[in-house]
Order: structure tokens, then sequence, then C-alpha cells
């Protein structure tokens, strides 16, 4: 275990100790990088340790234990961090406050730089999820030639499965790759949710970047499920929204962590990833999963069927097979793709792509995307967002022409 020891000399368990489980002894140059993960750890952790009442919103508290050296530098961005915290769980009105106090860390007595680390040929850190955009973006970095350190982490069981399965085949592809799987947070889940997940993965990406030295960390999102609009009808998730992603590269700039996150896919729909994928890699679509159910007390799992077809991404993921008449790659679902709309979670999702394709076509979809000109790095953002919607709208027409209502 990873622990602290307090000023006042009361030795405790950080909480990062679980998900960076022995990594921790193989790199540690700078303190400031354990900080960022033991910070977005308990974030998580009492993320998913939050009852709430449906239609209202809880105040989230969060005292981490930071780096004595450090935290002068944490509590002059302590405001950024209520901030990002604040975006990405908006849907929920959560109002989230933040305390730092310093510690002082107990690390390995033996701290191990790999002896290899300079003759490995990583250029980047890629996110691995078992989903299907992180899959498109293996075949991303084989046409481009670039040689990725894959990054996971251990939601559960199964989704420890499909990274494992999605790697083999990253491995057969490209030799050079390698996997660093990090074990799930030791903490009790009281509540579903995803918000904050995607910045602890964030964290570990930097943290294996840091540790390899390396600079780049790729996360492969389609633009669609990257905007997800809300129409003020329904909580969705703002995880990797370009807003998210400028918050948190803010917050890695001022505290000096020299690494740049970068969605590839940010203006492609999920559907033209899937299409641009040649047939060794089409084959292997039916191991991965983009479910966002878990498999615990749910009606939607039975034997050999892990995805319940209902929820949205699992119907975005089939509208952008069916765009392209690649159904017969995927896999089976609880709820086939035929539909269920006596079913109200399938029927939500579906009437939520529905008020997708009339926001796009009466002109006012920009005005629940929150995006603006300072999250981009592409000066023609606007126009790039706007031929990347319509091209989905295309998609959906073809969808709700085969299985509509």
């Amino acid at each position: 275990m990873l622990t602290a020891t307090t000023l006042d000399n009361q030795k405790i368990v950080l909480p990062c100790s679980s998900v960076l489980a022995n990594k921790y002894d193989t790199y540690v140059e700078n303190n400031i990088i354990l900080d960022l993960v033991n910070i977005f750890s308990a974030v998580y952790m009492a993320d998913i340790g939050t009852v709430r009442r449906q239609g209202t919103g809880s105040s989230i508290h969060v005292t981490v234990q930071v780096s004595e050296e450090n935290i002068d530098k944490w509590n002059n961005y302590i405001d950024l961090i209520i901030e990002l915290l604040n975006f990405v769980t908006e849907g929920d009105n959560d109002i989230w406050s933040v305390n730092f106090v310093p510690v002082q860390y107990q690390l390995p007595n033996k701290q191990l730089v790999f002896d290899v680390v300079d003759t490995l040929d990583y250029d980047n850190v890629s996110l691995l999820s078992g989903g299907l955009d992180s899959f498109c973006g293996i075949y991303k970095n084989q046409i481009e030639d670039r040689t990725p350190l894959y990054c996971g982490y251990k939601t559960n069981n199964v989704d420890a499965s499909y990274i494992t399965k999605v790697y083999e085949f990253a491995k057969h592809i490209n030799p050079q790759s390698d996997l660093c799987l990090f074990e799930k947070v030791d903490a009790n889940k009281v509540t579903h949710t995803q918000r904050t997940r995607s910045l602890l993965f964030f964290s570990l990406a930097c943290f294996s970047a840091t540790w390899r030295k390396l600079k780049t960390v790729y996360v492969h999102e389609n633009g669609i499920m990257t905007l997800n609009p809300s129409f003020e009808s329904r909580g969705t998730t703002k995880t990797t929204h370009p807003k998210t992603i400028y918050l948190y590269q803010k917050l890695l700039r001022v505290v000096g962590i020299d690494i740049t996150i970068v969605n590839p896919f940010l203006f492609f729909t999920k559907g033209e990833m899937i299409s641009s994928l040649p047939p060794q890699y089409r084959e292997q679509i039916k191991n991965t999963r983009s479910c966002s159910r878990s498999l615990q007390g749910t009606r939607y799992m039975g034997k050999d069927i892990i995805n319940c077809g209902a929820c949205v991404p699992c119907l975005l993921r089939k509208i952008s097979l069916a765009a392209y008449d690649m159904e017969g790659y995927d896999h089976n679902y609880f709820i086939p793709y035929q539909g269920d709309f006596m079913d109200d979670e399938y029927n939500s999702a579906f009437s939520y792509f529905e008020r997708f394709s009339k926001a796009i076509d009466n002109g006012t979809i920009f005005a629940q995307l929150g995006i603006k000109k300072a999250y981009y790095s592409d000066t023609n953002y606007y126009e790039k967002t706007n031929d990347m919607l319509n091209r989905f709208n295309n998609e959906l027409e073809t969808f709700f022409r085969k299985y509509g209502r």
C-alpha cells in the first residue's frame, strides 16, 4: 500500500494506493504526478460513494492528501479544480468543495526507473477501454506508424476481459506496443456514475506518460459522444467534452506537468471511424464492449449477453454500424437492433436521438453543445463540428429508416 505521514506523524493510506497497486515503486521522480492521481482517485471515490436522490444535487466535499512541497501549488488552483468537477457533474447539479492537507509520501526504499526505459520506442500513451472507439484508436496508431503504451483501468472483471481481448489484437498488430492496466479504486460504489471516472483515467494516463517520459496522451472518442448534449431532459456525461479536456489540460499546465491530451476523432462520427476499419479489424468488432450498464443487479444481462442494447452508448453503436450496413460484425444485445419501444430505457435513448436529429435539422443544436473557441486548437472548429453533425444526421436517418418506430 502507498502510505503517507501527516505533519503530526500519523500514518495514512492514500486514495491512489489501490489503483496504482505496485506501479509506484517503478517510477517516482516528481511527487506532483502522484498528487494528481491521488486527487482524482479521491474525487472518483467520493463521486461513486455519494448517495443521490433523483432530480436533486449533492454537496460533495473532498479532503485530499498532497505532498508537502506541492500543497501551495495545488491550493492556488482549487478554483480551477472545482470548476472542472462542477462541469463534469453538472447534469446532477452537484456542488463540489476541495481541501488539501500536506503529507510526506512514504515511498518504497528502492525506487526503480526501468533500465529499459530509454530503449523503448513508445511515442504516446493511448487510453484503452475495451470499447469500440478506443479499438478504432489502434487502427489510428497503426496507419500513423505510432507505437503506443496502452493504458487501461479495471472497472470490473468483464471490462478488464475486453481490454485484454482488444490489447491482444493490438499486440498482434504492433508487437512493440505494451499495456499498463491499473487496478480499480478500493471503494464501495453506491451510485451508478461514470462522470468523474474519465478524470481518473486521464490522471493514470499522465502517470504512465511521465513514467515513460512521453509527452502525448491520446483519448480516442467519437465526436458525437464527446459533445453528448443533454437537451435539458436527461443527465449526460461530459467525460471527454472539449471543455473538460480544456480545463484538465489547463490544470496540467499550471502545476507544471508537460503532457498534452489529444482526441484525434473529435470531428468524426462513430460510424465514420468504424467504416474506415479494414477487414482484419472489422472481424474484431464483436470483441469490444460499448454498454454503459453495470453488470451487477441488472435485468439486461444474460448468458453470453453483456450488452443491454438499450442505453445511449449501445444505441449509438447500433446507429453507427447500421449506417454502413455493418450489423453483421456486431455481437448480440439483450434488446436487438429491431428495438423494443415498450422498454422504457430503449424508448428514452431512441427519443434522445430523435431530438438530436431534430435539433440538427432546425439549427438549434449548437445552443445545446456548450462549446467555444477557447476549447479548441483548430480555428475551424465550428465549421468542422457543424459538418460532422450533419453527417451524423445522415447516419441517424439511415437507422431510423431501418429500425424506426
